[in-house]
């Protein structure tokens, strides 16, 4: 006879009370199962079937109802639940005994986590209620025992056994286990009641040997039990036994989706992506997923777990030192190279064969550029390590470095047929693609493989603002889905769309149109990842020859010990350490030389609480406007509203000999806008300099009348009063010899003036938290005028960036100007003109070139933007500072048009990684023929994340070079360099006209420094102004040679200097000790060339266009 199930609901106050005051239904055939179970403190659930009912037994069961102590007949749905409630559902976790029960309590439901699962305790048994007595008597009297009739025949070991559970004799119980056990090994109940008695008994290994024994005898039908058998697994820090067990219950179990999203939850937060995808995408295919699953699931770049609860497991079962991935990872993720390898080297020699980890290794090993290391542990390393895209990136990294092009393309090529959604992968194969031939890759397919790592790059930056603004975003969901549906993730795409329906509405956004025109798309065999009217997925590269180390292909030995991990860790790292250290001395004379100003954009800007629009300081500029060959200093201040013209006056400083006097009012430049930066051109070709003043509000565009004054334009290049403005630089961009302007542009609207971030004080929001504000390409008129021409030229990107530093000049040896853009935590723009055979239109190229964030792709909070050619092969190298836990890359010019992050290589990468860059100059600053590379660093607030306190002031830095070959820090000598500082701007000057590059520097919470160089003029130096006659006139994009004897640089004239400043005009080289003259050849804007010759050291010269001699100007 079957009995329905029965479900009450008791209202207690605190504990569980005796007054049930209900009939229980009961049998005279045993077993009956009672289960209590309880969610609040003021709701008990009880629930009685037979055991034909056939109940599973959950301890833990993950995605039960919750139950409303104030309405506990209503339960509330969970997003696991389908269907209607049913008594049935509304079980709780609870625990089943025969006949004699007692209690578990436990926790509503909570979203999984690996953190949720290793606190749970697998059997957590109060002492016995009043009421769990009374229930069990009730149940003694009316069930198992009701006829009068005693027993003469012995108990059964079970019976016997959960007599003594229900006493809660557990030590008793014990002695009843293998009997038990014994007698009904293939009874899931009978091994579960074991588990927990010899869980009782602190035997937790034994108890998840038991649980998973008793899945396996049900083929793991029961959901509920298989994660308590999960949890007693993790219990013992057996986590990777747990995740083979998940496999085998997914096996056979296909549609256990509860199971499978465990499963996948821990192969992606153990790192192990490509396991991970295989059951995240039949989730996702079977619409079981959500935002977090979708997520994750996409998430290529970075790291975004704790690893804590993975240390966790190490540190229950040291043996297992697998879980040590995840902070491998992080460490990989946040440039601690060393360190990662370090936890790699000890999980590859305790696990050797543990793959993910090795391919890990081979990464880390490759981006620090240790390619002797790599080779080692290449030779010894099974040939499965090909299923890796790690793998292929580390050994197409090492052919990159052994200039072996075509096997490169192919390492790069076999990562993308792994993981295709890898930016990186995608990114290196088109640059490789670009330096050889006849490999069968056409122009269309290196076009489709840029537009590729566009649409990926888009999309990374789309979830990251998606996911920095709370998930919230209706639009931003729905933009995802527009582009996963473009990169052909129809799947991903659908399923992004529908959770975009869920989020809050918006009229403007039509989520359903979206949805529809994806669904249209999709079939039941509609593949993954669809490659139709895709050429970069019909590429074959087989052809081309795998990288080879020194003849022995990798994957031809087995590694069958930890003899590679044993070699690599005792090589030692490349470079030695030098105490030898360059030494700079640099003074700050700005009160000594007149100089009294500090632009700040707030009075409280030493105090926490600073808004985002306070972050950025205030910039300036070097401009000589009256002509007299001294460097004069336009210096920028806010302190007012954003919009408003109610700031602090900006100044002009004119330098008299060496001193300076503040000439903004008299020369009406003081603009009293929300300023940020300032830019120095020649507009209107007069000869004289003009000045861009950059603010949060109405830009102004200051003509120089050649008097002494200025003149504002009626028509500045913003025509938005809310337009958020940083830097600008002034150039011919379109080649009519007429100067045009690229105004960089910020966040958009007046949000940032009144948002507030933070739960424990009020904080500055990450930029991502708003709109990007485009960028705006202003083209020069014959009368002196701007119009906008963005659209016209094509420069819009595909993603907005949030600019903050720009440079002009002609960067990949092609005639035209390039313009590249540094963005604040979305990838860099890189602007120029292809084909010079159609009318002027401009590409953002940043990406293929290398120049769109760090070697991985990865976008990064770019500021400043330091230009030069640092190690003297004769083309331009960048130098890009970052935000805190990224360190400034240098990218070095490999080929024409082609960047390099070389800062590993070059032992760059720790020394700024814990710092906040903001403003980067290049300078020579002893002459000696080496470009220097000096930083202002400083952070944006004083607020802290986690256990990590916030460190406000940062020192400044000066790395000395050796040709570009090594780059170290120098020793600092002079107050100023000793302390610490909040820096914002950095610029060059040379204020007393000695020869030797001066800076001035902005900051938070200091007025204005004038750094002026303390250095003995013991080498000598020539300089150089030039000025176009057919060209724009202040001849941007120009490449000079400068020739000494048997030695020789290269040097351009630029516009924009980086973050928010303009330097000084005169270039100047480092001639050594050469006191002979010099020639200078140059290669004019428009491609004319003219040598200039006889020049004496020591002097700046002025080089004019057509005239057959430079004239010597002081």
């Amino acid at each position: 006879m079957r009995f329905p199930l029965m479900a009450r609901t008791l209202q207690t106050r605190g504990r569980p009370s005796s007054r049930a005051g209900q009939t229980l239904f009961a049998n005279t055939t045993c077993p009956y199962y009672l289960r209590i179970g309880e969610c609040t403190s003021e709701t008990i659930v009880i629930e009685i079937a037979s055991a034909e009912s056939r109940i599973s037994d959950p301890f833990f069961r993950h995605g039960v109802e919750r139950v409303d102590a104030k309405n506990p007949a209503k339960p509330q749905k969970t997003a696991d639940t389908d269907g209607p409630f049913t008594q049935t559902d509304m079980r709780v976790a609870s625990d089943w005994l025969t006949c004699f029960t007692v209690g578990i309590r436990v926790s509503c439901r909570k979203p999984f986590s690996l953190r949720r699962l290793q606190k749970m305790q697998l059997f957590q048994l109060p002492r016995p209620t009043s009421a769990i007595v009374v229930l069990t008597i009730a149940i003694m009297l009316v069930g198992c025992n009701k006829t009068s009739t005693t027993r003469t025949t012995p108990q059964r070991p079970v019976r016997q056994m959960n007599n003594a559970i229900a006493m809660g004799d557990w030590a008793k119980a014990m002695t009843f286990v293998d009997a038990a056990v014994a007698d009904q090994p293939d009874s899931a109940l009978v091994l579960t009641n074991a588990a927990q008695v010899v869980h009782q008994n602190k035997q937790p290994q034994r108890a998840a040997e038991l649980l998973s024994k008793a899945c396996r005898v049900q083929n793991f039908s029961d959901p509920a039990r298989v994660h308590q058998a999960v949890i007693a697994m993790i219990e013992v820090g057996e986590f990777y036994e747990s995740i083979s067990f998940l496999e085998e219950v997914v096996q056979a179990q296909p549609d256990q989706y509860q199971s499978r999203r465990l499963l996948y939850d821990f192969h992606a937060g153990t790192d192990n992506r490509l396991a991970a995808l295989r059951h995240g995408k039949r989730l996702i295919r079977q619409r079981r997923f959500d935002v977090d699953l979708l997520s994750s699931i996409s998430n290529t770049q970075q790291r975004t777990m704790d690893t804590d609860p993975l240390n966790e497991m190490t540190s229950r079962n040291p043996d297992d030192k697998r879980p040590l991935l995840g902070s491998a990872r992080r460490d990989f993720d946040e440039d601690k190279y060393d360190a990662a390898i370090d936890t790699l080297q000890e999980i590859a020699k305790a696990h050797p064969n543990f793959l993910p980890a090795q391919a890990l290794l081979a990464r880390s090993l490759a981006v620090s550029d240790q390619f002797d290391k790599l080779q080692q542990w290449a030779k010894s390393q099974p040939e499965a390590i090909q299923d890796y895209p790690d793998y292929w990136l580390a050994i197409g990294d090492w052919a990159r470095f052994k200039k072996q092009k075509r096997s490169m393309a192919r390492a790069y090529w076999e990562a993308t047929r792994i993981d295709p959604d890898l930016t990186e992968s995608w990114q290196k194969l088109g640059t490789a693609l670009r330096d050889i031939s006849n490999v069968g890759a056409s122009e269309n397919t290196i076009a489709a493989i840029d537009q590729r790592v566009k649409l990926l790059s888009r999309f990374n930056q789309q979830k990251k603002r998606f996911e920095r603004s709370g998930s919230i975003s209706r639009q931003v969901a729905n933009e995802i889905a527009k582009t996963l549906d473009e990169l052909g993730r129809r799947w991903e795409a659908e399923a992004w769309a529908s959770v975009a329906l869920t989020l809050p509405e918006d009229d403007s956004v039509d989520v359903e149109a979206t949805r529809k025109s994806i669904v249209a798309k999709l079939r039941s065999d509609t593949p993954w990842q669809s490659t139709q009217q895709a050429p970069e997925f019909a590429l074959d590269l087989t052809a081309l020859s795998v990288p080879a180390f020194d003849n022995d292909s990798p994957g031809a030995n087995i590694l069958s010990d930890s003899a590679a991990s044993d070699a690599i860790a005792a090589m030692p790292r490349d470079g030695t350490e030098d105490t030898d250290l360059d030494q700079f001395e640099f003074q700050d004379e700005a009160k000594q030389r007149g100089i009294a100003f500090h632009g700040r954009t707030s009075d409280d800007l030493d105090k926490p609480g600073i808004m985002l629009y306070q972050t950025l300081g205030c910039g300036g500029a070097t401009v000589d406007f009256d002509r007299d060959g001294w460097d004069d200093l336009y210096l920028v201040a806010a302190g007012g509203k954003p919009k408003g013209m109610n700031s602090d006056a900006n100044a002009l400083m004119r330098n008299l000999l060496g001193q300076f006097t503040d000439v903004g009012e008299l020369s009406q430049a003081d603009d009293r806008g929300f300023g940020q930066g300032a830019a120095v051109g020649d507009i209107n070709a007069d000869g004289f300099p003009d000045l861009l003043v950059l603010n949060y509000g109405l830009n102004s565009l200051f003509i120089n009348n050649g008097d002494g004054t200025f003149s504002r334009a009626p028509n500045s290049p913003t025509e938005d009063k809310t337009a958020w403005t940083t830097s600008a630089a002034i150039a011919d961009i379109d080649g009519d010899a007429i100067a045009d302007c690229v105004v960089t542009q910020y966040c958009a609207g007046l949000d940032p003036i009144t948002k507030t971030c933070g739960d424990e004080f009020i904080r500055s929001c990450s930029p991502m938290a708003f709109p990007a504000l485009a960028d705006v390409f202003w083209q020069g008129n014959v009368d002196g005028g701007l119009t906008d021409r963005t659209e016209q030229w094509n420069a819009v990107p595909d993603v907005l960036g949030r600019g903050l530093g720009v440079v002009i000049g002609s960067f990949d040896e092609l005639p035209g100007l390039d313009v590249i853009i540094a963005n604040d935590m979305t990838n860099n723009h890189y602007w120029n003109q292809p084909n010079k055979e159609k009318s002027f239109e401009l590409v953002d190229s940043a990406m293929i070139r290398g120049l769109g964030g760090d070697d991985r792709g990865s976008a990064q909070g770019s500021m400043g933007i330091a230009t030069g050619d640092f190690d003297r092969d004769g083309d331009v190298d960048f130098y890009i500072t970052n935000f805190f836990k990224e360190y400034n890359i240098y990218h070095e010019q490999q080929g024409p048009g082609s960047w390099r992050d070389m800062t590993g290589s070059l032992q760059l990468v720790d020394p700024t990684v814990e710092l906040v860059g903001f403003g980067s100059e290049a300078a020579d600053l002893d002459n000696d023929g080496d470009l220097e590379l000096v930083v202002a660093n400083g952070h944006v607030d004083m607020f802290s994340r986690g256990d990590e306190k916030s460190v406000y002031e940062h020192p400044m830095q000066i790395f000395s070079s050796d040709k570009g070959k090594t780059f170290r820090p120098a020793k600092l000598v002079g107050d100023y360099l000793q302390k610490p500082h909040v820096g914002r701007a950095l610029w060059t000057i040379d204020a007393n006209r000695d020869g030797q590059t001066d800076f001035a520097v902005t900051h938070q919470t200091e007025p204005v420094a004038l750094l002026v160089n303390q250095g003995e003029p013991t080498n000598h130096w020539i300089g150089m102004s030039l000025v176009g006659r057919n060209c724009d006139r202040d001849a941007i994009g120009a490449t000079l040679e400068i020739i000494a004897g048997e030695n020789s640089w290269t040097q351009q004239v630029t516009a924009g200097s980086g973050y928010m400043c303009s330097n000084e005009k005169t270039l100047r080289v480092g001639l050594e000790t050469y006191e002979g003259d010099c020639a200078v050849e140059v290669r004019w804007p428009d491609g004319t060339k003219q040598r200039f010759a006889n020049l004496k050291p020591d002097s700046v010269w002025l080089l004019i266009q057509n005239d057959e001699a430079a004239f010597e100007m002081h």
